[in-house]
């Protein structure tokens, strides 16, 4: 028979009686002799594109849309309805891990997200019809998190449905979908502020910059799944079933820190992530004076910019040398750029300031300055705009894929080739966890004391992050495959 055992750095060997090493056979020639079926590979780097856009679609023109549908809401219950889609998101992350585990199966896990997420979009787009819009707007919001949580279900994919030498192309191209989707979402929405905040009535039904957008979503959702169901073929040729008549598995277990260090840089990304981009309307508003639809489009010009650089760099990574660099040395890249952001966009005291306030009895969909309550307009200084725009399109747009890809890959690869699913879904569930703590937190501290504590805030976790790098930057390797043993 077949022995193959996968050991880890202890170096322990299967031998045979003799210890006899002949017909040696690299374990991870065995899977190297497998094929990744590339064309459902990219129907699923696609579909996590369409993910990232039902993730992000809303984050720059929510608030004046919440400020239009229910005057009683502030800053905070933003960042409540920002979090509520990552609350959803995290409910459901394990729930489709744990699906994919039990049935070695993404097909209908993605297939019912997509449904969910629909209906919550179609939700989104009639709240004008409800009263005290703002909580019908956060549970439209909770229900998408339901349905994009199937983003588990697609890394899962990416991870397991490829092999070692295309891992880090599958998932950097994935990732690059996600992150290009997460920053196509505004871009599309600033696309149908020329419709305007008014637009027309169907009925009872609001047709407007904010509607039409829900609208399409809800059927790209629906042209996913027809994707899915017609088109999409499973094929997991990155694990050995123990169950193969072939051979024998042993698989060592994986090393818990380096999983949970990877975790954790996953979850600063996501941090980030949320955070600039649903700060990044009010914050606009009030350095530069801009009113809301002003914000949205430049905004989404700026991000649309970001993303090119992004995904320019996760298909670099995926095809070229550079995604060759040690994994470890790519995140700490990536956390140096964006410590970067953190430093230049902090209000010194240097910049000019103070900022202004609102003219009387004007709101931010006429004008643009600091609501009368942000007492610290009084003593913050005003980034300058080339500042921003370098630090919101260069810095970003090279911190998040030598980040999110790097770790996602070799989370994959720290545990090995077997079922992911639960795993995985753990890992998506930092992700999705993060942006609420992270939201929650960044929000308050806006409306309590501006951005400057903001800043502060994320340098720290970032610092954290490269620490913890460091410190297990030995176990941060994959899990290793040694050889197989014919007994």
């Amino acid at each position: 028979m077949v022995r193959v055992s996968f050991t880890s750095r202890s170096g322990t060997m299967t031998l045979d009686e003799n210890e006899n090493e002949k017909n040696e056979v690299s374990a991870s020639d065995l899977l190297d002799e497998r094929q990744t079926d590339w064309r459902s590979m990219w129907i699923s780097i696609f579909l996590q594109f369409v993910v990232g856009i039902q993730v992000s679609v809303y984050y720059m023109s929510m608030w004046p849309y919440l400020q239009k549908l229910d005057k009683t809401a502030d800053v905070d219950f933003l960042g409540w309805i920002v979090a509520s889609c990552n609350i959803g998101s995290t409910i459901s992350n394990p729930i489709y891990g744990y699906w994919n585990q039990k049935t070695m199966s993404v097909k209908m896990p993605v297939i019912i997200g997509f449904m969910i997420a629909a209906l919550a979009q179609t939700w989104y787009g009639l709240l004008s019809i409800f009263p005290h819009a703002k909580w019908f707007m956060l549970s439209a919001r909770v229900l998408t998190g339901f349905g994009v949580g199937n983003i588990a279900a697609l890394r899962i994919y990416a991870a397991t449905a490829s092999t070692p030498r295309d891992r880090m192309k599958a998932i950097s191209y994935g990732t690059g979908g996600f992150v290009l989707g997460i920053s196509f979402g505004p871009v599309f929405s600033a696309f149908f502020t020329p419709i305007g905040e008014n637009g027309w009535k169907l009925g009872s039904v609001s047709i407007d910059m904010f509607t039409v957008v829900a609208f399409l979503m809800a059927i790209v959702c629906l042209a996913a799944c027809v994707i899915v169901q017609c088109f999409f073929k499973e094929n997991y040729v990155g694990i050995i079933d123990k169950n193969e008549s072939d051979s024998n598995v042993v698989i060592p277990k994986y090393d818990l820190a380096g999983a949970l260090t990877c975790i954790y840089l996953f979850m600063i990304v996501n941090i980030i992530a949320t955070n600039v981009e649903v700060m990044s309307t009010p914050l606009t508003t009030v350095l530069y004076n801009w009113k809301d639809s002003q914000s949205i489009l430049y905004n989404g010009i700026a991000l649309c910019c970001s993303c090119i650089v992004s995904v320019t760099l996760n298909i670099l990574l995926g095809s070229t040398r550079i995604g060759k660099l040690d994994k470890r040395i790519q995140m700490l890249i990536g956390l140096g750029f964006f410590l970067l952001y953190q430093v230049f966009m902090y209000p010194w005291g240097f910049y000019s300031g103070p900022l202004d306030y609102l003219p009387d009895g004007k709101d931010t969909d006429v004008a643009g300055g600091c609501y009368q309550s942000y007492k610290w307009c009084q003593w913050t200084t005003r980034v300058p705009l080339p500042v921003y725009l370098i630090c919101f399109i260069v810095f970003f747009g090279i911190a998040f894929p030598f980040v999110e890809s790097p770790s996602a890959a070799l989370y994959s690869e720290i545990l090995g080739p077997r079922k992911q699913g639960n795993m995985q879904g753990l890992f998506s569930l930092g992700g999705s966890l993060a942006p609420v703590i992270g939201s929650l937190s960044s929000t308050a501290l806006f409306q309590a004391s501006g951005f400057r504590y903001v800043m502060v805030y994320q340098a720290v976790v970032l610092v954290i992050g490269a620490l913890l790098i460091g410190v297990f930057y030995k176990r941060l390797v994959p899990l290793k495959l040694k050889s197989i043993k014919k007994i």
